[in-house]
């Protein structure tokens, strides 16, 4: 069995091989461009991050849903919190580290953003509404961490904002 992460980008290879191949769907099927390209492809099976998820899609071929997880073994407990909130994802209106801002701001706490920036759309995003915000004190990058890194990073923090906005 193929597993295939890359959302509808590779369902054409289902014509390419007998080999079964299973697509989780990692992003949001609300949108009104997503879910028709994939209904009409109509060759795949696919797993979901939610029950939510399908929603938009219901006619696909869903074997399961697989909730995102985290192994907590890779973490370490710090008892006493930091003096920030972390924002730690990938940088995209949809998981709204504006929002995140705001919320630090709000709260009187600085917030310190550890995430990606993919080129194109997200990129636009960060330089349009994030960037203008980040002033290296209250509102600092710091861009995209190691796996390595997270438990120290979540582990000094006060809390987390991630006001992920999408169904």
């Amino acid at each position: 069995v193929l597993h295939n992460h890359c959302d509808g980008w590779m369902l054409p290879l289902h014509r390419m091989t007998r080999t079964p191949i299973v697509t989780t769907l990692h992003g949001r099927l609300d949108l009104p461009d997503i879910p028709l390209p994939l209904e009409t492809c109509n060759l795949g099976r696919y797993i979901s991050i939610s029950d939510s998820q399908r929603s938009p899609a219901r006619n696909l071929n869903w074997m399961a849903t697989i909730h995102h997880g985290i192994d907590l073994k890779r973490f370490q407990f710090h008892p006493r919190p930091g003096g920030y909130l972390a924002f730690l994802g990938r940088i995209a209106f949809e998981k709204r580290p504006d929002l995140a801002i705001a919320i630090a701001r709000r709260a009187g706490v600085p917030l310190k953003i550890a995430a990606k920036v993919e080129p194109g759309r997200d990129q636009d995003y960060f330089d349009a509404m994030i960037r203008p915000h980040l002033d290296g004190r209250n509102v600092e990058f710091i861009g995209e961490i190691s796996e390595s890194e997270k438990s120290e990073f979540l582990g000094g923090a006060l809390g987390l904002a991630f006001p992920i906005d999408w169904p």
